[in-house]
């Protein structure tokens, strides 16, 4: 069974935890009694180790893209056309 003292500590916690509200004590104090209470019919639970995972004779197959189609040469560069400007008419 928890100590009044435990409690209290607990019930503190979860009312720095939500953000100090006002006028939940009662709540607080209630779920840390739940929380308290609660582990102690908890007891912890040995667990057997994992089982080996047995390493692959060979790796599986890498399944890809067919190859791209070759990119044409372009030629030389070209030169910029000249900007033609209209003159306004008078």
């Amino acid at each position: 069974m928890a100590t009044e003292e435990q409690i209290k500590s607990v019930a503190y916690a979860i009312w720095e935890q939500q953000g100090r509200p006002e006028g939940k004590h009662l709540e607080h104090y209630l779920r840390a009694k739940q929380i308290l209470e609660g582990s102690e019919a908890i007891r912890p639970i040995e667990l057997a180790p994992p089982p080996q995972v047995a390493e692959l004779a060979s790796p599986p197959p890498v399944i890809g893209l067919p190859p791209s189609p070759p990119i044409p040469e372009l030629g030389p560069p070209t030169k910029k056309p000249k900007r033609v400007t209209r003159r306004k008419k008078k």
